[in-house]
């Protein structure tokens, strides 16, 4: 009888262990890598880290990704007022010991590239082809009847600040990521007409990826080119190195870490229509790139979504996330302190922060892996490069003292 049981509980030991064993390295084979990220981190840290010249400010910006944020490898650069260039990057490009990340090569942007579209849209603005208060119906004459008549009432500018009234949060998911079925968005526009919206236009405000493929919509239908064509066109993508993504890899970019991923590795590269996704999340190329891109933008002044200051009645900015306005993220946790405007991206494998601060400076930090959890909030990129932002700047004299972030 002992016997028996001793075999039963052996058997059911091993059952155990196998199905553990399945789940953590058959079906997600990179939570496995999760126990050896301190230990690379160190590694790369000392072997596979590099800054400009004048750059070694930066050295905290990777540190603290590889560290606290769990990243394979990340670039960061930051472009000053007067357009002068730090860059730092740590890890390897495609396995450890291997290339050594440098600043030229390539990431995705992922939700970052919004702040190109957003840009795209008040230069059409700007130049009188488009008003915030235009109507999204306006410019799809061919949409007729529609199921939930506030589609109607829907403008440009609540597409914009994301209250349009879609909620990817509902239990269908976020029509534009849906692993079983293409999106609707932008090329079956005749299935917005039977969409419920999930509040009314204006009532809140719900982060929303289809609001920006219908922005990239309009952009098209108003200057007559597909959304890629004219982006590459008007800020010159090609000359600066950045490219629209597709179902596939290019050479010069970085493998992607998919360690803290709970569904994903490189097969989504089949899931997902990334022609479909170019107004939201389609561009990529390194840091030093984007944020030449971005300063160029925020400096031209006209068309810049980054010269507005939002109203304190819509949003309280001394929280993170809290604040959104125009397709621009905005935090200033002090009255008299630093201010950035900002956007965070993530794709599976892959995340990304690009920041405009009040001094007129640009960082943009990218790294091969999706953000780790946080126990310290202070961790997480947006306080963290606040901070730093900060302590920068006032060592050069721009503040009178060291401002510390509301806890």
């Amino acid at each position: 009888m002992k016997s028996k049981l001793f075999k039963y509980a052996v058997t059911g030991v091993v059952i155990a262990a196998s199905f553990w064993f399945y789940f953590q390295v058959d079906t997600y084979p990179y939570k496995v890598a999760r126990w050896f990220q301190p230990a690379e981190a160190t590694l790369v840290s000392h072997f596979a880290k590099h800054c400009s010249p004048a750059g070694n400010w930066l050295n905290g910006f990777v540190e603290h990704s590889v560290t606290y944020q769990g990243a394979y490898s990340a670039q960061v650069a930051f472009l000053s007022a007067e357009k002068k260039l730090d860059t730092c990057e740590i890890g390897y490009k495609d396995q450890l010991f291997g290339t050594p990340v440098s600043a030229a090569h390539r990431y995705r942007y992922a939700s970052t590239s919004k702040l190109v579209t957003t840009a795209a849209t008040f230069n059409l603005v700007n130049q009188g082809k488009l008003r915030l208060e235009d109507t999204l119906v306006s410019f799809l004459p061919e949409l007729t009847h529609f199921k939930d008549d506030r589609i109607r009432s829907i403008t440009i500018g609540n597409l914009l600040n994301h209250d349009a009234g879609f909620n990817r949060l509902v239990l269908s998911g976020d029509p534009m990521f849906l692993r079983r079925n293409k999106p609707w968005c932008p090329h079956d526009l005749a299935k917005l007409q039977s969409v419920n919206l999930a509040f009314a236009p204006g009532a809140k405000q719900v982060y929303s990826n289809v609001g920006y493929c219908l922005l990239g919509e309009v952009i098209s239908r108003v200057t007559g080119e597909p959304f890629r064509a004219y982006a590459e066109r008007k800020y010159s993508l090609a000359a600066r190195n950045i490219q629209f993504v597709d179902d596939h890899y290019v050479a010069d970019e970085v493998r992607y870490d998919y360690r803290y991923e709970e569904w994903y590795n490189d097969s989504y590269l089949n899931l997902f229509d990334f022609d479909a996704i170019s107004a939201l999340a389609g561009l990529s190329g390194s840091a030093s790139n984007l944020a030449q891109l971005l300063w160029d933008i925020h400096h031209a002044k006209a068309g810049s979504p980054f010269v507005r200051k939002p109203a304190e009645a819509r949003c309280y900015q001394p929280e993170v996330f809290n604040c959104i306005d125009s397709g621009v993220f905005y935090y200033q946790p002090e009255k008299n302190g630093l201010a950035l405007q900002f956007h965070q991206g993530y794709l599976p494998g892959a995340a990304s922060i690009a920041v405009i601060d009040s001094f007129g400076g640009v960082t943009v930090l990218l790294k091969s892996g999706a953000n780790r959890p946080q126990l310290n909030p202070h961790n997480e990129w947006v306080r963290w490069v606040y901070s730093q932002l900060s302590f920068h700047y006032t060592l050069q004299g721009k503040f009178l003292f060291l401002m510390v972030p509301n806890k």
